[in-house]
């Protein structure tokens, strides 16, 4: 305990005897290597320099989050298949761009077949994503994400298959369940990790979903530029995805920089590669004039920023999640202005 006199036990704890005793279920609990039970980050152990009660002995209080490579490609690859899958439905409502929609209809299917793999290998089991289909809870993100995929997944199959079947384009009621749920599809992954206790996802936890349906725009316009698609459509569908994409990610920067937990994405190498070849993209679809190499030039740097952009999130939360200054001082300024604002209330 800190400010108390130490009187080691002989398991690496030190307690007075006259303020505590070693009675109950706790004492039961030996941990001789306490890395073992509680992995810390090289750069989060102790630093004696500083002042204990900032923190609790400058350790992390949450766990970085275990994901590998396959979460970040999983962002990336489930959100440009809902994008899709809402675009689709646009075309379709035009009835203009029959070619198209078929193309979109593929990009879908293949990035929600891509997304449900990758998931799967990041569970482990296939029997744990099937697992999560034997209820329905709203409440959970995770759990919601599991049936907008499989939802997404029917709907594009389905859809796609009337298209080849040659049946003209019409909108229809698997076409407008595809469209909301690759629009939940091409967000929710936002709102799960705003979801979490990560200071830097927490704190940006509003602007998460637009950012993310944002990216995921982009990634499909890119996709489809690297395809060869230089029709008007897509040209100025391209221009908006990829300028929202850029003002949203600013807006998510901004806001975790108010809450003092910004340094993470601040200092990724990551986020500003992916910033600049994102307008790097921009300006190349922009430009004036007509070029098949362009665009597909366009499309090459936009999907490196879209999928750089995942990736740079998750490293951030990793980040942020080991720092236990970024835990604890959002929830004292939390409580400091709300005893201010009870104690100016009239």
């Amino acid at each position: 305990m800190i400010g108390m006199e130490k009187h080691p036990t002989g398991d690496g704890r030190n307690l007075d005897p006259a303020r505590a005793d070693e009675h109950g279920e706790g004492a039961l609990i030996d941990v001789r290597v306490p890395d073992i039970a509680w992995p810390i980050a090289p750069e989060a152990h102790p630093a004696p320099a500083r002042v204990p009660s900032e923190t609790y002995y400058d350790l992390p209080v949450i766990k970085a989050p275990p994901w590998r490579w396959f979460v970040p490609a999983y962002f990336h690859m489930g959100g440009m298949a809902g994008a899709a899958s809402s675009l689709a439905a646009a075309v379709q409502l035009s009835r203009r761009n029959t070619a198209l929609e078929r193309k979109l209809h593929w990009i879908s299917l293949i990035g929600e077949a891509s997304g449900g793999l990758l998931l799967i290998a990041d569970l482990g089991r296939p029997g744990r994503f099937f697992n999560m289909l034997r209820v329905f809870r709203p409440t959970s993100p995770m759990n919601m994400g599991t049936w907008i995929l499989s939802a997404a997944g029917t709907t594009t199959g389905l859809s796609l298959l009337a298209s080849l079947r040659g049946r003209k384009s019409r909108p229809s009621v698997v076409g407008v369940i595809g469209a909301v749920a690759g629009t939940a599809l091409s967000t929710y992954t936002g709102v799960l990790l705003g979801n979490t206790a990560v200071p830097v996802w927490k704190s940006t936890r509003r602007h998460l979903p637009p950012w993310f349906a944002a990216l995921s725009a982009a990634s499909l316009a890119s996709v489809l530029e690297l395809g060869g698609a230089d029709a008007p459509l897509v040209r100025r569908y391209s221009i908006v995805a990829k300028s929202a994409a850029l003002v949203a990610g600013r807006a998510v920067a901004r806001a975790a920089d108010r809450d003092g937990v910004g340094a993470p994405l601040r200092d990724s190498g990551l986020a500003l590669a992916s910033r600049w070849l994102g307008i790097a993209s921009l300006v190349a679809t922009a430009w004036p004039g007509a070029s098949r190499r362009r665009t597909r030039i366009a499309g090459a740097l936009g999907t490196a920023a879209a999928l750089l952009a995942r990736f740079a999130i998750v490293q951030a939360g990793r980040a942020s999640a080991s720092d236990p200054r970024a835990t604890f001082a959002p929830q004292r300024r939390e409580r400091s202005d709300a005893h201010e604002a009870r104690r100016t209330r009239p």
